[in-house]
């Protein structure tokens, strides 16, 4: 096959690491488009998405269009044989999606059309699924509903978090692109049309949404934690201050009010409906992380006996 002209498209973590699988197999990536540089933290220092230090590595130019849906230019003028995408982070306007001749692909964190927008990982765990997957579909005009030309299943564990299927969904979506790479860029690719009526959607997280609910039932409370971890975490209030907790057990077993936070010098918890959920790791408004012992010998032992909302 000749040279194939690659551009990729990701901003984080997830998108790195599938940027590295296709670099790793020799996938000639002519350009990386990525978010612009953020400014973090008191000091205002400018940090780089995990994608373009992957492109600095390895020298490959970078374009970071504030708003791709007017500033595109550069991609056209690259001449793309195909475009492959992963967590971009911006809608793709439909001249770049005309640009390549192969089109554009983007690799899903879910099991199309299972789950359709922005947080398929979280809510898969949110919802208690257990499994998941990663889709390598055409990109058309409409949020993820283009045909898809494979799958790779994943199997979602109960320990799983957040970040720990993130982190299998990069793997298998790296795995995914260099198994098929050269299919898609032939004339022949074969995509099969999602069944529209299976069609589920996954919003992104709301702000709203990151409170803990306690009178969901305690597996979905636990899900929701889970889900959260470790960004953006959930919380519950106490008094007026956010308990985030990232990390957490549960025991089906004797348990006082609903809310109720208990606690001695190696660990602490709230109550539940039907048993007690154990705080492993968390975070109190303005504070820094800590493991339950560390909070419970400090700030933590001002919670006992107070209510959790």
């Amino acid at each position: 096959m000749a040279k194939i002209r690659c551009i990729f498209m990701g901003t984080p973590q997830i998108a790195a690491d599938v940027l590295n699988a296709m670099l790793d197999a020799d996938i000639d990536v002519e350009l990386v488009v990525t978010q612009p540089d953020k400014k973090v933290g008191r000091k205002q220092k400018i940090v780089y998405s995990p994608v373009k230090q992957v492109a600095q590595a390895y020298a490959i130019p970078c374009f970071q269009p504030i708003r791709i849906k007017t500033d595109y230019q550069t991609i056209i003028d690259t001449k793309p044989d195909v475009i492959v995408t992963c967590a971009y982070g911006q809608i793709v306007p439909q001249e770049v999606l005309d640009a390549p001749v192969y089109g554009c692909v983007n690799l899903h964190g879910s099991l199309l059309p299972k789950y359709r927008g922005g947080a398929p990982i979280q809510r898969a765990i949110w919802n208690g699924d257990q499994k998941s997957g990663m889709s390598l579909m055409k990109m058309v005009p409409a949020m993820d509903a283009g045909p898809v030309m494979d799958t790779e299943e994943i199997e979602i564990t109960p320990d799983d978090t957040a970040s720990t299927l993130f982190e299998k969904m990069g793997q298998a979506a790296g795995r995914l692109i260099v198994k098929d790479f050269d299919r898609v860029c032939s004339p022949d690719a074969v995509y099969t049309e999602q069944d529209e009526s299976q069609v589920v959607y996954a919003p992104i997280i709301k702000k709203e949404e990151e409170h803990l609910d306690l009178s969901q039932p305690d597996e979905r409370i636990l899900c929701q934690i889970r889900a959260l971890a470790d960004h953006p975490g959930a919380y519950v209030k106490v008094g007026r201050r956010k308990l985030k907790i990232l990390k957490a057990d549960y025991k089906k077993e004797e348990h006082a009010e609903l809310g109720t936070i208990f606690g001695n010098k190696k660990q602490f918890g709230i109550a539940l409906h039907e048993g007690n959920l154990y705080v492993e790791r968390c975070q109190m408004e303005g504070k820094p992380l800590m493991d339950s012992q560390s909070f419970c010998c400090g700030q933590g032992r001002n919670l006992v006996d107070q209510k959790a909302e």
